[in-house]
């Protein structure tokens, strides 16, 4: 039950209408839940943010116009106090895990139980730790593959940096953009490229990106989610910027 004895606003965001409705229907005879309402994709999730208050969504991650993965972005984006109880058909360690270290409270597979729907949104409400057997194991699965991911990277002589510069050669950055954020000279960049293709044994372009996947070094991403990074990474310096520029503005009216 709700720590104040009010029912809990829920809001379902699923494409599919059948799906939808089923799961309203059984949520909506509890007696500690009310649907707020159900609608088909985010866009629309967010536009009825705008008349109506809402304490948790449950969100699927497929859906047209809008994901549930670019919702929760947004939410995080606008700094949302909503719960966000994930539901996916993918039984998938990666993409779970992703998720979660977005900031999702939850990760359920679409064949849960009613009683383990209800669990999440109560927990994650209250503001409780929530985590079942799959979440658990897509946890333990990470930290196996990173352990494996370091142990190679040590094999190859990698460092962090390398590993960094690997990434954006990955994901297509010129030197001139690379040498702008690691940051150093794109004479420089040149070189460790030349050396990474030393240290992983290859001969072109194409066999680093191939042999840097195999490896687990490099997850291959969208444009899109490429693209988000930089704008995220940019808001987080802007952020680090103004708030050195208060910190200078508040010692110097100590000064003063």
């Amino acid at each position: 039950m709700s720590t104040n004895n009010q029912k809990i606003r829920v809001a379902l965001v699923e494409d599919h209408q059948v799906v939808r409705k089923a799961i309203c229907r059984m949520l909506s005879d509890l007696p500690n839940l009310e649907i707020v309402f159900d609608v088909a994709n985010g866009q629309a999730f967010l536009d009825r943010l705008k008349d109506q208050e809402v304490d948790v969504v449950l969100l699927d991650i497929e859906m047209p116009i809008m994901n549930g993965y670019k919702t929760l972005l947004e939410l995080k984006k606008q700094q949302s106090p909503i719960k966000v109880v994930m539901l996916s058909m993918h039984d998938d360690y990666d993409i779970a895990y992703e998720l979660l270290k977005e900031g999702v409270h939850a990760y359920l597979l679409k064949e849960c139980s009613l009683e383990e729907m209800v669990e999440a949104i109560v927990h994650v409400h209250e503001e409780k730790t929530y985590s079942n057997a799959f979440m658990n194991a897509a946890i333990n699965h990470y930290n196996a593959e990173n352990q494996k991911r370091k142990s190679r990277a040590e094999h190859f002589q990698l460092d962090e940096r390398d590993l960094m510069i690997l990434k954006m050669i990955c994901d297509g950055r010129t030197s001139q953009y690379i040498s702008d954020n690691v940051p150093t000279s794109k004479k420089n960049v040149d070189l460790i490229r030349t050396k990474l293709m030393k240290k992983l044994m290859v001969q072109s372009a194409n066999e680093l990106i191939r042999v840097a996947i195999l490896n687990g070094f490099y997850v291959p991403r969208t444009n899109a989610e490429i693209e988000q990074e930089n704008i995220d990474a940019q808001h987080a310096a802007l952020e680090r910027r103004l708030s050195k520029l208060k910190q200078n503005a508040l010692r110097n009216e100590d000064d003063e």
